[in-house]
């Protein structure tokens, strides 16, 4: 039997997952909210798990509107476009910034082991970051602007800076004090 601990561990990485999953396919086939359902709806569920609320509730907003901003910026100078994207009032499409927060709420939980060392996680955040995003331009979910290589060593860059960033606001607002053993009873 597992730990209520690892179940959660397992809840969260696969709620990035599932949700990276419905957004590319709601994206490529005319389903734009379909990601956004999912992601709400692994928010609300997080959050109705999670003893850590407040805590969570600040890192998503700040990790995931520094995650909103750093694509809207990319999207204003065309790096990056999303094809059937028409939304007058939104930066870039409510699906990535429902994604955002979605991956906000992964950084303290099953990312928040790469914290001990952040030059492996600078390293996993610009492969694993950008690679992503060279996914869902292979599936027609977005558009690098040509070329594409310099578009994807844009992304390697950012993520290689943003990721430790993320553990680190995830540090602060994560009691200097709390060890795994601690985290445990968190859940």
């Amino acid at each position: 039997m597992i730990s209520k601990h690892l179940a959660f561990l397992i809840f969260n990485f696969t709620g990035l997952q599932v949700t990276w999953a419905a957004c590319a396919y709601g994206a490529t086939h005319a389903l734009p909210l379909l990601g956004v359902y999912v992601g709400l709806a692994y928010i609300v569920a997080h959050f109705i798990f999670s003893k850590l609320r407040i805590r969570d509730l600040k890192i998503m907003l700040i990790v995931g509107l520094l995650g909103i901003a750093i694509d809207s910026i990319f999207t204003q100078f065309n790096l990056l476009s999303f094809p059937e994207f028409t939304n007058q009032h939104l930066p870039i499409p409510a699906w990535l910034i429902v994604l955002w927060f979605v991956f906000a709420l992964m950084v303290p939980y099953s990312l928040y082991w790469l914290r001990k060392n952040l030059k492996i996680a600078s390293i996993a955040g610009a492969l694993g970051g950008s690679l992503s995003y060279l996914l869902g331009h292979i599936l027609g979910a977005l558009h690098f602007a040509e070329p594409i290589w310099i578009t994807f060593m844009f992304y390697f860059i950012e993520w290689g800076l943003f990721f430790p960033l993320a553990l680190l606001i995830t540090k602060y607002f994560t009691n200097t004090q709390l060890d795994a053993k601690t985290t445990d009873s968190a859940f």
